[in-house]
C-alpha cells in the first residue's frame, strides 16, 4: 500500500484537476468561502476522497507544515501522521469513498511547525464546521481525532435534528504512537467500530 503520495508534483497536480467533480464541488466552493473571510490560508478538500458523500468526517485539529506542499488535508501528504492514518484506515475497512478528512481549525497557522489552536481560535472556527456537516447529507458518524479536535467540538452548534453519531479516536501522530503503543490500539478499535457502524 502506498502512503505519502501526494509528496509527488504530478500527483497534486492531478488532484487539483479534480476539484470541481461533482461529489467534491461544494466542498471546494466552501473551501472558497473561507479562504475569503480568513486571513490564513486553508487548504482544500481532498478529491480522492468520499467528498460530499462521505459517511464518515475525520476531523483532526489543524492542517500542519505538509499541506503547504501539497494544498490538501488528506491521508496522502507527505508525513508520518497522514501515513499513519492511511494505515488506520485501510486496515479498519474504511473505503476513501466513505471518508472525507478536515480540521477542527481549517485554516493553516504555521507552514513551517505544528500551532496548537487557542481556545479563542476552536470558537471562531466553529461555524465553519457546522457549515460543513451541511454539505454532508450521507454523514453517519463525526469522529474526532485527537483531544483539540475534542475540545473544539464543543464549540460547534448542532442542528436540533441530526443524524450521525460522534466518537472520539487518538490522534494519529508519530510521537503519540510511538510513545503510547496503546494509542495506536485504541484508534484501531475505535474506526473498526465505525467501519461496522457504517455498514449497518
Amino acid at each position: 500500500m502506498q502512503t505519502r503520495t501526494l509528496g509527488d508534483q504530478a500527483v497534486q497536480i492531478a488532484r487539483m484537476a479534480r476539484l470541481q467533480e461533482p461529489h467534491v464541488a461544494a466542498l471546494t466552493d466552501f473551501f472558497d468561502a473561507i479562504a475569503q473571510d480568513m486571513r490564513w490560508w486553508t487548504p482544500y478538500f481532498d478529491p480522492a476522497s468520499g467528498g460530499s458523500g462521505a459517511k464518515v468526517l475525520l476531523l483532526l485539529e489543524s492542517p500542519g507544515p505538509a499541506v503547504s506542499e501539497t494544498g490538501f488535508v488528506s491521508q496522502d501528504n507527505p508525513d508520518l501522521t497522514a501515513g499513519n492514518m492511511t494505515h488506520l484506515l485501510n486496515d479498519a475497512g474504511l473505503d476513501r469513498s466513505d471518508t472525507v478528512l478536515w480540521n477542527i481549525v481549517p485554516w493553516q497557522m504555521s507552514a513551517k511547525e505544528v500551532v496548537t489552536p487557542t481556545r479563542a481560535q476552536l470558537e471562531q472556527a466553529a461555524p465553519y464546521t457546522v457549515g460543513l456537516l451541511g454539505l454532508l447529507p450521507e454523514l453517519m458518524t463525526v469522529v474526532l481525532v485527537g483531544a483539540k479536535a475534542q475540545r473544539g467540538w464543543k464549540y460547534v452548534e448542532l442542528p436540533r435534528e441530526r443524524h450521525f453519531s460522534v466518537c472520539t479516536c487518538p490522534h494519529p501522530s508519530p510521537q503519540n504512537f510511538n510513545t503510547r503503543p496503546a494509542q495506536r490500539e485504541e484508534a484501531m478499535a475505535q474506526l473498526l467500530r465505525v467501519a461496522e457502524q457504517i455498514k449497518l
